[in-house]
């Protein structure tokens, strides 16, 4: 008996001596997780192991960064960790290990920078007002390989570059200046309307202005223009550029033609628009005529070669970022011969024998812009509103035919544009040219004139 009792007694003291000592193990534990940068250092020169950069710690106890005004320690440093699982733990459900891990990456590089611009408030004094742009830009992605257009035996495919009659700013244009080139509204609008300026005519938020039938203030209407016409997914530099532009386009007109409003604009829009107010693009002390549209595809068109007007500061320009960036750029529509020969006869009375080449000849203007179309030999009109016939996305384009076996037709632009299935100026015996255009697509599909 008194043996047994014995050796019970030396069972609790073992016992105590293991719980002892594993509690002191688990402190230990705890103290280099929670140690400063400095202390782990000296702790780790102690026990004989590396100093690590970085410290782990618990995700169990809040980490407060502080120094220690005793030891002059540095703040705790921090790691990032990931949730520990259950079978990570031992027997005694003591961590087996602490694993950190890789930050999230970085998104890609911005650079933001304060713009401030002076526009004159009147001919007369050239007494100016300021306005402040702060203007954040990314990086332009790379250009990407087009993708080849499948067409079947005996079909012209058509390929068009941007989107609307081009004349003027190109809205993505706008955007793609402010977000890759920190462009502000006055740069944007300097090159796609050149030789005019900005004046501020000093309108009241207060006063009215009626588009579409609708009344209201200048910022309630222009701040609907603009959520219809772009939307507050475009930058703010290429919203104030939109703002501007439709109202110059509203005094040029006297009234808002062609224009919609779009009800409930954000305040991202609302406030670019009040920014920008009772500025207007002046040429030759008169209100411009602004015309916009949504894609240029790699160039603006002149006007005399779309409409007829021969406007100087609607002149064909180069602009950058449309391959690399603009949705539009490159864009195919594949027709049957027969299916072709039927529209173009139906629409403009002409009878057409030979291959698709002989049906359409173009004529070539400013920018790759088809200027002219001759069809069949007979009938010859603006290259816009052939577009308009065939449903294309822009004036900008060109056609190939697809006369053998199905196959890849490549969507590469042609060097020189119609050389091989058209005319690059003359006219054609005996043609008449349509002095009847064409009817456009409906307003509101970002494209004004």
């Amino acid at each position: 008996m008194q043996a047994r009792t014995r050796r019970n007694r030396v069972a609790i003291l073992v016992a105590l001596t293991l719980c002892f000592t594993s509690t002191c193990a688990m402190q230990s534990d705890r103290d280099v997780m929670l140690r400063s940068g400095a202390a782990n250092t000296a702790f780790a020169a102690e026990n004989g192991d590396q100093a690590e950069d970085s410290v782990v710690q618990a995700v169990s106890e809040p980490i407060v960064e502080i120094s220690n005004p005793e030891t002059g320690a540095d703040a705790y440093e921090v790691a990032e960790l990931r949730k520990a699982d259950l079978f990570e733990y031992d027997d005694s459900l003591m961590l087996v290990r602490y694993e950190a891990v890789d930050s999230e990456p970085d998104e890609t590089p911005t650079t933001t920078t304060a713009v401030t611009t002076e526009i004159p408030k009147n001919f007369e004094n050239q007494v100016t007002t300021e306005t402040t742009s702060v203007v954040t830009t990314v990086e332009e992605p790379a250009v990407t390989e087009p993708q080849p257009v499948e067409a079947a035996p005996d079909s012209v495919v058509f390929h068009s570059y941007g989107y609307g009659h081009g004349v003027g700013m190109s809205q993505n244009g706008a955007n793609f200046y402010a977000k890759y080139d920190g462009w502000t509204y006055d740069q944007i609008l300097s090159l796609y309307y050149p030789g005019t300026m900005l004046v501020q005519t000093g309108v009241s938020e207060y006063e009215t202005m009626t588009v579409g039938g609708k009344t209201d203030t200048v910022v309630s209407i222009l701040s609907q223009i603009v959520n219809n016409e772009m939307g507050d997914s475009f930058s703010e530099e290429a919203l104030k550029a939109q703002a501007i532009a439709a109202y110059t386009y509203y005094l040029y007109n006297g009234y808002g033609a062609g224009m919609i409003c779009k009800a409930n604009p954000s305040q991202k829009i609302t406030d670019a628009v009040r920014s920008v107010l009772g500025i207007v693009v002046y040429y030759e002390n008169e209100p411009a005529l602004t015309s916009f549209y949504a894609s240029s595809g790699g160039a603006t068109a002149s006007c005399r070669d779309i409409f007829y007007a021969d406007l100087p500061y609607l002149s064909s320009v180069t602009v950058r970022h449309d391959e690399s960036s603009d949705p539009h750029y490159n864009t195919s529509k594949v027709f049957s011969s027969s299916e072709l020969k039927s529209k173009l006869e139906s629409i403009y009375h002409v009878t057409l024998s030979g291959n698709p080449y002989e049906w359409i000849q173009l004529e070539y203007g400013d920018g790759g812009y088809v200027a002219f179309a001759v069809i069949g030999g007979q009938v010859r009109v603006k290259g816009n509103d052939l577009r308009s016939v065939l449903g294309l996305k822009s004036p900008k384009f060109e056609f190939e035919y697809q006369s053998g076996a199905s196959g890849i037709v490549s969507d590469a632009p042609a060097a020189d544009p119609g050389a091989a299935n058209g005319m690059n100026g003359g006219e054609a015996d005996s043609v008449v040219t349509s002095t009847n255009p064409i009817e456009s697509e409906p307003a509101g599909t970002g494209e004004i004139l």
